[in-house]
Protein backbone atom coordinates (compact mmCIF):
# COMPACT_ATOMS: atom_id res chain seq x y z
CA UNK A 1 0.00 0.00 0.00
CA UNK A 2 1.40 3.41 -0.94
CA UNK A 3 2.15 6.02 1.70
CA UNK A 4 -0.28 8.79 2.54
CA UNK A 5 0.33 12.01 4.42
CA UNK A 6 -0.63 11.50 8.03
CA UNK A 7 -2.36 14.89 8.17
CA UNK A 8 -4.56 13.99 5.20
CA UNK A 9 -5.41 10.61 6.69
CA UNK A 10 -6.30 11.97 10.13
CA UNK A 11 -8.05 14.99 8.66
CA UNK A 12 -10.44 12.77 6.72
CA UNK A 13 -10.83 10.36 9.63
CA UNK A 14 -11.84 13.27 11.88
CA UNK A 15 -15.33 13.33 10.33
CA UNK A 16 -16.73 10.78 12.83
CA UNK A 17 -15.95 13.30 15.59
CA UNK A 18 -18.36 15.68 13.90
CA UNK A 19 -21.00 12.94 13.67
CA UNK A 20 -20.47 12.16 17.34
CA UNK A 21 -20.67 15.72 18.61
CA UNK A 22 -23.30 17.12 16.27
CA UNK A 23 -20.83 19.56 14.70
CA UNK A 24 -20.78 20.74 11.11
CA UNK A 25 -18.53 18.44 9.04
CA UNK A 26 -14.93 19.64 8.95
CA UNK A 27 -14.72 21.14 12.43
CA UNK A 28 -11.30 19.61 13.11
CA UNK A 29 -9.96 20.98 9.82
CA UNK A 30 -11.31 24.49 10.41
CA UNK A 31 -10.11 24.61 14.01
CA UNK A 32 -6.63 23.44 13.05
CA UNK A 33 -6.33 26.04 10.29
CA UNK A 34 -7.48 28.81 12.62
CA UNK A 35 -5.13 27.69 15.40
CA UNK A 36 -2.06 27.59 13.16
CA UNK A 37 -2.88 30.91 11.47
CA UNK A 38 -3.23 32.51 14.91
CA UNK A 39 0.05 30.96 16.05
CA UNK A 40 1.87 32.39 13.03
CA UNK A 41 0.59 35.86 13.81
CA UNK A 42 1.53 35.44 17.46
CA UNK A 43 5.13 34.68 16.49
CA UNK A 44 5.40 31.36 18.36
CA UNK A 45 8.30 29.02 17.68
CA UNK A 46 8.26 26.44 14.88
CA UNK A 47 8.11 23.64 17.46
CA UNK A 48 5.13 25.23 19.24
CA UNK A 49 3.36 25.80 15.93
CA UNK A 50 3.87 22.17 14.95
CA UNK A 51 2.62 20.92 18.30
CA UNK A 52 -0.42 23.22 18.05
CA UNK A 53 -1.26 21.73 14.64
CA UNK A 54 -1.17 18.15 15.90
CA UNK A 55 -2.74 18.95 19.26
CA UNK A 56 -5.82 20.45 17.63
CA UNK A 57 -6.21 17.64 15.13
CA UNK A 58 -5.55 14.86 17.66
CA UNK A 59 -7.74 16.57 20.23
CA UNK A 60 -10.72 16.29 17.93
CA UNK A 61 -9.98 12.63 17.31
CA UNK A 62 -9.79 12.14 21.06
CA UNK A 63 -13.34 13.48 21.20
CA UNK A 64 -14.46 10.15 19.75
CA UNK A 65 -14.32 8.69 23.23
CA UNK A 66 -16.63 11.32 24.74
CA UNK A 67 -20.06 9.99 25.69
CA UNK A 68 -22.93 12.35 24.89
CA UNK A 69 -25.40 10.55 27.13
CA UNK A 70 -25.92 11.07 30.84
CA UNK A 71 -24.94 8.16 33.05
CA UNK A 72 -21.93 7.13 30.99
CA UNK A 73 -19.36 9.50 32.44
CA UNK A 74 -17.35 6.79 34.18
CA UNK A 75 -16.80 5.07 30.88
CA UNK A 76 -15.90 8.39 29.30
CA UNK A 77 -13.27 9.03 31.96
CA UNK A 78 -11.70 5.61 31.43
CA UNK A 79 -11.64 6.20 27.70
CA UNK A 80 -10.04 9.60 28.03
CA UNK A 81 -7.36 8.16 30.30
CA UNK A 82 -6.28 5.88 27.47
CA UNK A 83 -6.77 8.44 24.70
CA UNK A 84 -3.71 10.59 25.34
CA UNK A 85 -1.36 7.63 25.02
CA UNK A 86 -3.16 6.34 21.91
CA UNK A 87 -3.09 9.69 20.17
CA UNK A 88 0.49 10.45 21.13
CA UNK A 89 1.64 7.18 19.63
CA UNK A 90 0.08 8.08 16.29
CA UNK A 91 2.55 10.91 15.69
CA UNK A 92 5.38 9.66 17.90
CA UNK A 93 4.76 12.73 20.06
CA UNK A 94 7.58 14.28 22.08
CA UNK A 95 7.23 15.56 25.64
CA UNK A 96 5.75 19.03 24.90
CA UNK A 97 2.92 17.61 22.77
CA UNK A 98 2.28 14.82 25.26
CA UNK A 99 2.08 17.43 28.02
CA UNK A 100 -0.44 19.44 25.98
CA UNK A 101 -2.52 16.32 25.30
CA UNK A 102 -2.51 15.46 28.99
CA UNK A 103 -3.54 18.99 29.98
CA UNK A 104 -6.32 18.83 27.42
CA UNK A 105 -7.45 15.47 28.74
CA UNK A 106 -7.65 16.81 32.27
CA UNK A 107 -9.96 19.53 31.02
CA UNK A 108 -7.82 22.23 32.63
CA UNK A 109 -9.88 25.18 31.43
CA UNK A 110 -8.81 27.66 34.07
CA UNK A 111 -11.16 29.70 36.18
CA UNK A 112 -8.33 32.11 37.09
CA UNK A 113 -5.72 33.86 34.95
CA UNK A 114 -2.91 32.05 36.77
CA UNK A 115 -4.28 28.70 35.64
CA UNK A 116 -4.34 29.83 32.01
CA UNK A 117 -0.72 30.86 32.33
CA UNK A 118 0.35 27.40 33.47
CA UNK A 119 -0.72 25.85 30.17
CA UNK A 120 1.75 25.18 27.39
CA UNK A 121 1.53 27.47 24.36
CA UNK A 122 0.15 24.86 21.91
CA UNK A 123 -2.82 24.29 24.23
CA UNK A 124 -3.43 28.04 24.61
CA UNK A 125 -3.52 28.43 20.82
CA UNK A 126 -5.82 25.44 20.48
CA UNK A 127 -8.28 26.77 23.05
CA UNK A 128 -8.59 30.16 21.36
CA UNK A 129 -8.89 28.62 17.90
CA UNK A 130 -11.48 26.06 18.93
CA UNK A 131 -13.56 28.53 20.91
CA UNK A 132 -13.56 31.02 18.04
CA UNK A 133 -14.47 28.36 15.45
CA UNK A 134 -17.29 26.92 17.56
CA UNK A 135 -18.91 30.32 18.14
CA UNK A 136 -18.41 31.25 14.50
CA UNK A 137 -20.25 28.16 13.28
CA UNK A 138 -23.13 28.84 15.65
CA UNK A 139 -23.67 32.54 15.07
CA UNK A 140 -20.98 34.13 12.89
CA UNK A 141 -17.94 36.34 13.37
CA UNK A 142 -19.57 38.80 15.81
CA UNK A 143 -20.52 35.97 18.16
CA UNK A 144 -16.99 34.58 17.87
CA UNK A 145 -15.47 37.88 18.93
CA UNK A 146 -17.99 38.35 21.74
CA UNK A 147 -17.23 34.93 23.23
CA UNK A 148 -13.49 35.51 23.04
CA UNK A 149 -13.81 38.88 24.77
CA UNK A 150 -16.03 37.37 27.46
CA UNK A 151 -13.53 34.61 28.27
CA UNK A 152 -10.35 36.63 27.70
CA UNK A 153 -7.87 36.14 30.52
CA UNK A 154 -10.31 33.89 32.38
CA UNK A 155 -10.50 30.74 30.32
CA UNK A 156 -8.25 31.61 27.37
CA UNK A 157 -4.97 33.48 26.89
CA UNK A 158 -5.59 37.23 26.94
CA UNK A 159 -2.65 38.14 24.68
CA UNK A 160 -3.75 35.66 22.02
CA UNK A 161 -7.27 37.11 22.11
CA UNK A 162 -5.86 40.59 21.49
CA UNK A 163 -3.90 39.26 18.50
CA UNK A 164 -7.05 37.56 17.23
CA UNK A 165 -8.96 40.86 17.36
CA UNK A 166 -6.14 42.70 15.60
CA UNK A 167 -5.95 40.06 12.84
CA UNK A 168 -9.62 39.13 12.69
CA UNK A 169 -10.06 39.98 9.01
CA UNK A 170 -7.45 37.55 7.73
CA UNK A 171 -8.30 34.91 10.34
CA UNK A 172 -11.99 34.80 9.43
CA UNK A 173 -11.04 34.81 5.76
CA UNK A 174 -8.94 31.68 6.35
CA UNK A 175 -11.89 30.09 8.14
CA UNK A 176 -14.23 30.85 5.25
CA UNK A 177 -11.94 29.58 2.46
CA UNK A 178 -13.87 27.19 0.16
CA UNK A 179 -10.75 25.04 -0.30
CA UNK A 180 -10.01 24.83 3.40
CA UNK A 181 -8.90 21.18 3.29
CA UNK A 182 -6.18 22.06 0.80
CA UNK A 183 -5.24 25.00 3.02
CA UNK A 184 -5.11 22.63 5.98
CA UNK A 185 -2.56 20.47 4.16
CA UNK A 186 -0.54 23.51 3.08
CA UNK A 187 -0.09 24.90 6.58
CA UNK A 188 1.17 21.69 8.20
CA UNK A 189 4.45 22.72 9.84
CA UNK A 190 7.41 20.68 8.67
CA UNK A 191 8.79 18.15 8.59
CA UNK A 192 5.76 16.49 7.01
CA UNK A 193 4.54 13.29 8.63
CA UNK A 194 3.78 10.25 6.45
CA UNK A 195 1.81 7.10 7.20
CA UNK A 196 3.46 3.90 6.00
CA UNK A 197 1.85 0.48 6.48
CA UNK A 198 2.90 0.23 10.11
CA UNK A 199 1.74 3.71 11.05
CA UNK A 200 -1.55 3.21 9.21
CA UNK A 201 -2.11 0.10 11.31
CA UNK A 202 -1.32 2.13 14.45
CA UNK A 203 -3.85 4.79 13.43
CA UNK A 204 -6.55 2.20 12.77
CA UNK A 205 -5.89 0.48 16.09
CA UNK A 206 -5.92 3.76 18.05
CA UNK A 207 -9.19 4.86 16.43
CA UNK A 208 -10.73 1.45 17.13
CA UNK A 209 -9.85 1.82 20.82
CA UNK A 210 -11.28 5.33 20.96
CA UNK A 211 -14.47 4.43 19.11
CA UNK A 212 -15.13 1.34 21.21
CA UNK A 213 -14.43 3.30 24.39
CA UNK A 214 -17.30 5.63 23.59
CA UNK A 215 -19.92 3.12 24.78
CA UNK A 216 -19.46 0.42 27.46
CA UNK A 217 -21.29 -2.12 25.32
CA UNK A 218 -18.49 -2.16 22.76
CA UNK A 219 -15.35 -2.29 24.87
CA UNK A 220 -12.66 -4.09 22.82
CA UNK A 221 -15.24 -4.96 20.13
CA UNK A 222 -13.38 -3.77 17.02
CA UNK A 223 -10.00 -5.10 18.13
CA UNK A 224 -11.67 -8.42 18.96
CA UNK A 225 -13.30 -8.61 15.53
CA UNK A 226 -9.97 -7.81 13.88
CA UNK A 227 -8.11 -10.51 15.80
CA UNK A 228 -10.74 -13.15 14.97
CA UNK A 229 -10.94 -12.10 11.31
CA UNK A 230 -7.16 -12.40 10.91
CA UNK A 231 -7.16 -15.89 12.43
CA UNK A 232 -10.01 -16.92 10.11
CA UNK A 233 -8.07 -15.49 7.15
CA UNK A 234 -5.21 -17.77 8.12
CA UNK A 235 -7.57 -20.76 8.14
CA UNK A 236 -8.64 -19.85 4.60
CA UNK A 237 -5.11 -19.21 3.38
CA UNK A 238 -5.73 -15.60 2.34
CA UNK A 239 -2.72 -13.68 1.04
CA UNK A 240 -0.74 -11.11 3.02
CA UNK A 241 -2.23 -8.03 1.34
CA UNK A 242 -5.81 -9.30 1.51
CA UNK A 243 -5.36 -10.21 5.17
CA UNK A 244 -3.92 -6.79 5.93
CA UNK A 245 -6.84 -5.04 4.23
CA UNK A 246 -9.19 -7.29 6.20
CA UNK A 247 -7.51 -6.36 9.49
CA UNK A 248 -7.75 -2.64 8.75
CA UNK A 249 -11.36 -3.04 7.63
CA UNK A 250 -12.19 -4.89 10.84
CA UNK A 251 -10.55 -2.24 13.02
CA UNK A 252 -12.42 0.55 11.22
CA UNK A 253 -15.73 -1.16 10.41
CA UNK A 254 -17.57 0.68 13.18
CA UNK A 255 -16.05 4.12 12.71
CA UNK A 256 -19.52 5.32 11.69
CA UNK A 257 -21.03 3.97 14.92
CA UNK A 258 -20.32 7.26 16.67
CA UNK A 259 -23.11 8.81 14.59
CA UNK A 260 -25.60 6.89 16.74
CA UNK A 261 -26.30 8.21 20.28
CA UNK A 262 -25.39 5.81 23.07
CA UNK A 263 -29.00 5.97 24.25
CA UNK A 264 -29.99 4.04 21.13
CA UNK A 265 -27.39 1.32 21.68
CA UNK A 266 -28.33 1.06 25.36
CA UNK A 267 -32.08 0.74 24.75
CA UNK A 268 -33.32 -2.55 26.24
CA UNK A 269 -36.45 -2.97 24.13
CA UNK A 270 -37.17 -3.11 20.42
CA UNK A 271 -35.94 -0.17 18.35
CA UNK A 272 -38.52 2.04 16.66
CA UNK A 273 -38.21 3.00 13.01
CA UNK A 274 -36.15 6.15 13.62
CA UNK A 275 -33.69 4.40 15.95
CA UNK A 276 -33.28 1.48 13.57
CA UNK A 277 -32.61 3.84 10.67
CA UNK A 278 -29.85 5.55 12.64
CA UNK A 279 -28.32 2.13 13.39
CA UNK A 280 -28.57 1.06 9.76
CA UNK A 281 -26.95 4.27 8.55
CA UNK A 282 -23.88 3.93 10.73
CA UNK A 283 -22.41 1.49 8.19
CA UNK A 284 -23.10 4.05 5.47
CA UNK A 285 -21.12 6.65 7.41
CA UNK A 286 -18.22 4.19 7.69
CA UNK A 287 -18.09 4.02 3.91
CA UNK A 288 -18.52 7.80 3.61
CA UNK A 289 -15.48 8.40 5.82
CA UNK A 290 -13.14 5.80 4.31
CA UNK A 291 -14.07 5.77 0.60
CA UNK A 292 -12.63 9.24 -0.27
CA UNK A 293 -9.15 8.05 0.78
CA UNK A 294 -7.72 6.38 -2.38
CA UNK A 295 -5.20 4.35 -0.40
CA UNK A 296 -8.06 2.82 1.62
CA UNK A 297 -10.42 1.94 -1.25
CA UNK A 298 -10.18 -1.81 -0.64
CA UNK A 299 -10.41 -1.31 3.11
CA UNK A 300 -13.55 0.82 2.70
CA UNK A 301 -15.22 -1.88 0.62
CA UNK A 302 -14.52 -4.49 3.29
CA UNK A 303 -15.31 -2.34 6.33
CA UNK A 304 -18.66 -1.12 5.01
CA UNK A 305 -19.75 -4.72 4.31
CA UNK A 306 -19.61 -5.93 7.93
CA UNK A 307 -23.41 -5.92 8.11
CA UNK A 308 -24.13 -7.04 4.54
CA UNK A 309 -25.50 -10.53 3.87
CA UNK A 310 -25.23 -12.91 0.91
CA UNK A 311 -28.98 -12.92 0.32
CA UNK A 312 -29.19 -9.12 0.07
CA UNK A 313 -30.92 -8.71 3.45
CA UNK A 314 -28.07 -6.77 5.06
CA UNK A 315 -27.33 -3.07 5.29
CA UNK A 316 -26.57 -0.36 4.32
CA UNK A 317 -26.66 -1.22 0.59
CA UNK A 318 -28.36 -4.65 0.59
CA UNK A 319 -25.44 -5.99 -1.45
CA UNK A 320 -25.70 -9.41 -3.07
CA UNK A 321 -23.30 -12.33 -2.83
CA UNK A 322 -21.52 -11.60 -6.09
CA UNK A 323 -20.36 -8.17 -4.85
CA UNK A 324 -18.87 -9.44 -1.58
CA UNK A 325 -15.20 -10.42 -1.56
CA UNK A 326 -13.82 -13.24 0.54
CA UNK A 327 -12.45 -10.69 3.02
CA UNK A 328 -15.87 -9.01 3.31
CA UNK A 329 -17.49 -12.39 3.96
CA UNK A 330 -14.95 -13.22 6.65
CA UNK A 331 -15.52 -9.85 8.32
CA UNK A 332 -19.29 -10.40 8.36
CA UNK A 333 -18.85 -13.81 9.99
CA UNK A 334 -16.24 -12.61 12.50
CA UNK A 335 -18.31 -9.55 13.42
CA UNK A 336 -21.39 -11.72 13.96
CA UNK A 337 -19.47 -14.14 16.17
CA UNK A 338 -17.95 -11.42 18.35
CA UNK A 339 -21.25 -9.54 18.67
CA UNK A 340 -23.03 -12.71 19.75
CA UNK A 341 -20.49 -13.21 22.54
CA UNK A 342 -21.08 -9.68 23.91
CA UNK A 343 -23.81 -8.58 26.31
CA UNK A 344 -26.57 -6.46 24.85
CA UNK A 345 -29.40 -4.62 26.66
CA UNK A 346 -31.99 -7.00 25.15
CA UNK A 347 -30.06 -10.25 25.78
CA UNK A 348 -27.07 -11.70 27.64
CA UNK A 349 -23.95 -12.82 25.82
CA UNK A 350 -24.33 -16.15 24.05
CA UNK A 351 -22.26 -19.15 25.04
CA UNK A 352 -19.69 -20.52 22.60
CA UNK A 353 -22.00 -23.41 21.74
CA UNK A 354 -24.98 -21.13 21.15
CA UNK A 355 -22.84 -18.84 19.01
CA UNK A 356 -21.81 -21.78 16.84
CA UNK A 357 -25.44 -22.84 16.39
CA UNK A 358 -26.47 -19.30 15.42
CA UNK A 359 -23.66 -18.97 12.88
CA UNK A 360 -24.48 -22.33 11.30
CA UNK A 361 -28.15 -21.29 11.13
CA UNK A 362 -27.14 -18.08 9.35
CA UNK A 363 -25.32 -20.16 6.74
CA UNK A 364 -28.33 -22.43 6.31
CA UNK A 365 -30.52 -19.35 5.80
CA UNK A 366 -28.18 -18.12 3.05
CA UNK A 367 -27.03 -15.03 4.91
CA UNK A 368 -23.42 -15.86 5.87
CA UNK A 369 -20.74 -17.57 3.80
CA UNK A 370 -20.17 -21.23 4.71
CA UNK A 371 -16.38 -21.19 4.28
CA UNK A 372 -16.03 -17.94 6.22
CA UNK A 373 -18.16 -19.26 9.08
CA UNK A 374 -16.26 -22.55 9.17
CA UNK A 375 -12.99 -20.61 9.34
CA UNK A 376 -14.34 -18.48 12.20
CA UNK A 377 -15.56 -21.55 14.07
CA UNK A 378 -12.18 -23.22 13.61
CA UNK A 379 -10.44 -20.07 14.87
CA UNK A 380 -12.65 -20.17 17.98
CA UNK A 381 -11.75 -23.81 18.54
CA UNK A 382 -15.36 -24.94 18.05
CA UNK A 383 -16.13 -28.30 16.40
CA UNK A 384 -19.35 -27.21 14.67
CA UNK A 385 -19.32 -26.75 10.90
CA UNK A 386 -21.90 -25.49 8.44
CA UNK A 387 -23.56 -28.01 6.14
CA UNK A 388 -22.34 -27.99 2.51
CA UNK A 389 -24.28 -25.84 0.10
CA UNK A 390 -27.08 -27.32 -2.01
CA UNK A 391 -25.30 -28.54 -5.15
CA UNK A 392 -28.48 -29.30 -7.14
CA UNK A 393 -27.47 -32.85 -7.90
CA UNK A 394 -24.09 -31.97 -9.41
CA UNK A 395 -21.56 -34.75 -9.17
CA UNK A 396 -18.11 -34.23 -7.67
CA UNK A 397 -16.57 -34.03 -11.14
CA UNK A 398 -19.27 -31.61 -12.30
CA UNK A 399 -18.53 -29.42 -9.32
CA UNK A 400 -14.88 -29.37 -10.34
CA UNK A 401 -15.82 -28.40 -13.90
CA UNK A 402 -18.13 -25.72 -12.46
CA UNK A 403 -15.20 -23.92 -10.81
CA UNK A 404 -13.65 -23.32 -14.23
CA UNK A 405 -16.98 -22.74 -15.97
CA UNK A 406 -17.74 -19.91 -13.56
CA UNK A 407 -14.51 -18.23 -14.67
CA UNK A 408 -15.46 -18.34 -18.32
CA UNK A 409 -12.76 -20.81 -19.28
CA UNK A 410 -13.05 -22.80 -22.51
CA UNK A 411 -13.56 -26.55 -22.79
CA UNK A 412 -9.93 -26.95 -23.84
CA UNK A 413 -8.65 -24.94 -20.84
CA UNK A 414 -10.83 -26.95 -18.47
CA UNK A 415 -9.64 -30.20 -20.06
CA UNK A 416 -6.00 -29.28 -19.56
CA UNK A 417 -6.57 -28.23 -15.93
CA UNK A 418 -8.47 -31.41 -15.02
CA UNK A 419 -6.48 -33.72 -17.33
CA UNK A 420 -9.54 -34.98 -19.15
CA UNK A 421 -10.54 -34.76 -22.82
CA UNK A 422 -12.39 -31.73 -24.26
CA UNK A 423 -15.19 -34.09 -25.29
CA UNK A 424 -15.62 -35.22 -21.67
CA UNK A 425 -15.76 -31.58 -20.61
CA UNK A 426 -18.55 -30.94 -23.14
CA UNK A 427 -20.55 -33.82 -21.65
CA UNK A 428 -20.12 -32.44 -18.12
CA UNK A 429 -21.02 -28.89 -19.20
CA UNK A 430 -24.19 -30.12 -20.91
CA UNK A 431 -25.17 -32.00 -17.75
CA UNK A 432 -24.48 -28.94 -15.58
CA UNK A 433 -26.65 -26.71 -17.78
CA UNK A 434 -29.49 -29.24 -17.65
CA UNK A 435 -29.36 -29.68 -13.87
CA UNK A 436 -29.23 -25.94 -13.24
CA UNK A 437 -31.92 -25.13 -15.80
CA UNK A 438 -29.54 -22.71 -17.49
CA UNK A 439 -29.75 -21.87 -21.19
CA UNK A 440 -26.07 -21.15 -21.78
CA UNK A 441 -22.64 -21.13 -20.15
CA UNK A 442 -22.85 -17.51 -19.07
CA UNK A 443 -26.19 -18.10 -17.36
CA UNK A 444 -24.75 -21.14 -15.58
CA UNK A 445 -21.67 -19.16 -14.49
CA UNK A 446 -23.84 -16.44 -12.96
CA UNK A 447 -25.93 -19.04 -11.12
CA UNK A 448 -22.84 -20.76 -9.73
CA UNK A 449 -21.43 -17.47 -8.43
CA UNK A 450 -24.68 -16.33 -6.84
CA UNK A 451 -25.11 -19.70 -5.09
CA UNK A 452 -21.57 -19.64 -3.71
CA UNK A 453 -20.40 -22.65 -5.73
CA UNK A 454 -17.35 -20.86 -7.09
CA UNK A 455 -14.25 -21.82 -5.12
CA UNK A 456 -12.83 -18.29 -5.03
CA UNK A 457 -14.37 -14.90 -5.86
CA UNK A 458 -13.95 -13.66 -9.42
CA UNK A 459 -12.15 -10.46 -10.26
CA UNK A 460 -14.14 -7.29 -10.91
CA UNK A 461 -13.24 -7.55 -14.62
CA UNK A 462 -14.57 -11.11 -14.79
CA UNK A 463 -17.78 -10.06 -13.07
CA UNK A 464 -18.24 -7.18 -15.50
CA UNK A 465 -17.89 -9.56 -18.43
CA UNK A 466 -20.40 -12.00 -17.01
CA UNK A 467 -23.03 -9.53 -15.86
CA UNK A 468 -22.54 -7.23 -18.80
CA UNK A 469 -23.70 -10.07 -21.04
CA UNK A 470 -27.26 -9.85 -19.65
CA UNK A 471 -27.54 -13.61 -19.09
CA UNK A 472 -30.87 -15.41 -19.17
CA UNK A 473 -31.73 -18.48 -17.16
Amino acid sequence: MSQIRLAELLGRLSLPCDFANGSAPGKAIRSTVLTVELGRRAGVSDEELRDAFWLTLLGHLGGLCGARDAGLRANEDRSRTASSACLGEIVAAQTPLLTALEQMREGSVGSRTTEVETKVMPLRLHEVGQLAETAYQLAGSRASLDVLRLRQGVAVDGRLVEIFFAEQGSLFAALEAPSIFERFLEIEPGPLEWADDRRLDDVAHALAVLIDGRCPLFSDHSTGVAALAVRAAGELGLGVEETRALRLGALLHDIGRVSVPNAVWMRPGALDWAAWESVRLHAHYTAQVLAPIPELADVADIASAAHERLDGSGYPQRRSARTLSTAARVLAAAHSAVAMREDRPHRPALTAEATARELVAEVAAGRLDRKAVDAVLASLGLPDRAAPANVHGLSERELEVSQFLARGQSDREIAVALRISPRTVQVHVSSILEKLGARNRTSAAVWLIEHDLCAAPLSRAQLNVLYGAAPSS
